[in-house]
C-alpha cells in the first residue's frame, strides 16, 4: 500500500513538471505505463501494430489533456482510462470495415496475449499453450464490458474503484460485470477443457 501511495506522488510530481512543459517528465510517464498499456491492448485482442498505435494515440490523447488531470485520481487509472476509450473506438471502427468491405468470420491475429516467461519441457508448454488459447478465445467471448472488467481486475490487477473511475461507472456495476465475467469465463472454460 505505501509503495502505491509512493508511486501515485511519483506520477503526480511528474504529471506537475509535464504540466509546466517539461516534456522529460511526461516521457518518463510513457517509459512508467506504456508497457501495460499495450498489454491491455493486447489482451483486448488487438494485433500487436495496432496495440502499439492505439497506445501511442492514448498517450498523444493523454499529453494534450494533461491540464485536465485530475490529481485526485492516479495516472494509470487516467491513461487507462484513455486508452479504453480508445480501444472501444478501434472495435467500433474496425466493425464497420468488416461489414463494409468482407462478411468473414473474425480471426485470431498475431501471437498469443499470455506470453512465454520462462522454459518449460515441451509437454508441459503444449499443455500451457492450450490452456492460454483456451483462455484467450473464452476472453473474446466475453461482452465488451464484462471482459473489460475481466481484463483490468483479474489481469492488470486495478482496484474495483479504480476500475469505476476508468469506465466511469458505479462500483457496484464493475463488481456485477466481474461476477457475470467470472462465472461465464468458468462456464466456457469448463466445457472447452473437457
Amino acid at each position: 500500500m505505501e509503495r502505491e501511495a509512493q508511486q501515485q506522488s511519483t506520477d503526480a510530481h511528474l504529471v506537475e513538471q509535464a504540466i509546466g512543459g517539461d516534456r522529460a517528465a511526461f516521457d518518463a510517464l510513457m517509459r512508467k505505463h506504456m508497457g501495460s498499456c499495450y498489454r491491455i491492448a493486447r489482451r483486448f485482442g488487438v494485433p500487436p501494430e495496432d496495440a502499439a498505435d492505439i497506445v501511442q494515440d492514448a498517450f498523444l490523447a493523454a499529453y494534450r489533456a494533461l491540464h485536465r488531470f485530475n490529481f485526485a485520481y492516479s495516472f494509470s487509472t487516467w491513461i487507462t482510462r484513455i486508452l479504453v476509450n480508445r480501444l472501444s473506438n478501434f472495435r467500433r471502427n474496425l466493425k464497420r470495415a468488416r461489414n463494409v468491405f468482407w462478411r468473414q468470420p473474425d480471426e485470431a491475429h498475431g501471437e498469443s496475449v499470455f506470453e512465454k516467461t520462462t522454459e518449460i519441457d515441451p509437454h508441459m508448454e503444449t499443455e500451457q499453450s492450450e490452456l492460454a488459447s483456451a483462455i484467450e478465445k473464452a476472453l473474446q467471448k466475453l461482452s465488451l464490458n464484462q471482459r473489460t472488467a475481466f481484463i483490468l481486475f483479474e489481469i492488470e490487477g486495478f482496484k474495483i474503484r479504480e476500475i469505476a473511475a476508468i469506465l466511469d461507472i458505479p462500483e457496484g456495476t464493475v463488481t456485477s460485470r466481474l461476477h457475470h465475467a467470472r462465472l461465464e469465463m468458468r462456464r466456457l472454460l469448463d466445457r472447452t477443457l473437457r
